[in-house]
């Protein structure tokens, strides 16, 4: 093999043997520090150490942490308990103090004093508190901070230490820790929440929990909670409407005090970015050489029809990244934009049609609306398929075929959560099926350029 530097950090290689340099560089990269080899005069790109050794780690990792026997987990998994290794040992120390050694006893006894005070201390300490949690607030939106009140009131002459809030559930998350409650005492704390997703707070029993002082056995307890919050979808920000056709008589009322986009001719002005061409008058455009659009009556108040799919058959994912979330967040901001721009929104959620006319108490019912529908969405039977017409629809390529001027439409399987947690995103596997539909393919769709693609989408539908 004849090989040379052809620049820093990287590799030139001439003549390849079968067992040479190269193959050694390609079976263990670690040994080398070239990030580009040139082979027969053209550079190729090699991944650098670090990353080779992350990805390297990463497959360790994931075979040392593969579930062979899921099905026997439920038989095994009680022995990761800390009880069960001190009673193994503790067993054994009696067999070993009884016919080998008496000073075996010592561990023995010993054991069984942890044991019996682990599992003693925590129960004792979580009979004499109590716990009561106060929202500050009634409402508020995704990724707001509220203040959230916890009284706590020790019944015992001693301190309490080591007691923490959680939220309940099937996985339950530590809201808060408190470090140590003094005796005969009523404590009042406050934290900072957060909430990441829609919904109404708590979504499951609160629990009081301690297992202090040695964390072999934790005991829980219900904490009074007093109210809840409800926790409003965040609309997304748009800036665009796309120009419908009329739907109802009483949006032929036109005025001509009022410049929009509908009824007779009422002058022109210069163009706008972001006007339809169909605007543009050509004959003043040519007389004055640039751009002249035109203004028209605008009508006195006008209804649109927008429909979100809310089945829970139609979606996928979990948490604040699913299709059901981001589709929540998208159809609110589309009501919100209308009702900004004065009109009336005939907003078809699942089976349910709330009429909101322009103001915030109509967006905030609206709202309302939104946070309290469940989780994983309504089952078929109470959320039947749309069959009218409809100027604006938030479906799934799962969905039914809904008749619309403009359709927003995520894709299933670009929201859905591997087994690992992680989302996956096909934003490269499908692309918008018409001028008037925007496709949206994961996440990261949405927090990219989400307002130039609306807006684009509403220029082809005007």
């Amino acid at each position: 093999m004849i090989w040379s530097y052809c620049a820093p950090s990287q590799l030139r290689v001439d003549a390849v043997s079968r067992s040479g340099l190269l193959m050694s560089l390609l079976l263990n990269p670690f040994r080398y520090a070239f990030k580009h080899i040139c082979i027969g005069g053209k550079a190729v790109s090699m991944a650098s150490t670090q990353e080779l050794e992350s990805k390297r780690l990463d497959s360790i990792d994931r075979m040392l942490n593969y579930d062979f026997c899921p099905w026997a987990n439920r038989w095994v998994y009680w022995m990761k308990h800390p009880l069960v290794g001190m009673t193994v040992v503790a067993m054994a120390a009696g067999i070993c103090g009884m016919f080998v050694v008496p000073q075996a006893w010592l561990l023995c006894a010993g054991l069984i004093l942890v044991g019996g005070l682990g599992l003693a201390w925590p129960a004792i300490t979580i009979r004499a508190v109590r716990a009561e949690v106060h929202f500050e607030k009634a409402w508020c939106e995704e990724q707001s901070t509220i203040d959230v009140k916890v009284v706590i009131r020790n019944r015992i002459p001693f301190p309490v230490w080591g007691v923490s809030l959680n939220e309940g559930g099937e996985n339950p998350v530590t809201l808060a820790s408190f470090t140590r409650v003094s005796g005969w005492r009523e404590v009042e704390f406050h934290w900072q929440f957060t909430p990441q997703q829609r919904g109404v707070y708590p979504r499951a029993q609160m629990m009081f929990e301690t297992g202090f002082p040695f964390g072999v056995w934790v005991s829980r307890k219900p904490v009074v909670v007093h109210g809840e919050l409800i926790v409003l979808p965040r609309p997304v920000d748009l800036d665009c409407l796309p120009d419908l056709r009329t739907n109802f008589a009483f949006d032929e009322i036109l005025s001509d005090h009022r410049t929009g986009d509908s009824g007779d001719v009422t002058g022109t002005r210069p163009y706008r970015l972001g006007d339809s061409l169909r605007r543009v008058h050509w004959a003043m455009t040519a007389r004055v050489g640039q751009m002249i659009c035109t203004e028209r009556q605008a009508t006195i108040q006008s209804t649109r029809n927008c429909y979100l799919d809310v089945s829970s058959h139609n979606h996928t994912g979990r948490g604040d990244g699913s299709t059901l979330e981001c589709s929540l967040r998208i159809f609110a901001g589309i009501c919100q934009e209308m009702l900004r721009n004065g009109m009336g929104v005939r907003a078809i959620i699942g089976s349910d049609c709330l009429v909101l006319t322009p103001g915030s108490a109509s967006l905030r019912n609206l709202l309302m609306k939104l946070a309290r529908l469940p989780e994983r969405g309504l089952d078929n039977q109470n959320c039947p398929a749309f069959n009218g017409q409809c100027d604006i629809a938030v479906i799934t390529d799962r969905s039914p075929h809904v008749a619309s001027t403009v359709q927003v439409l995520l894709v299933a399987d670009g929201f859905s959560t591997t087994p690992t947690g992680r989302i996956e995103d096909h934003s490269e596997t499908r692309s918008e099926t018409s001028s008037t539909t925007l496709v949206l393919t994961g996440p990261s769709s949405i927090q990219d350029n989400l307002s130039q693609r609306w807006r684009r989408v509403c220029h082809a539908a005007s």
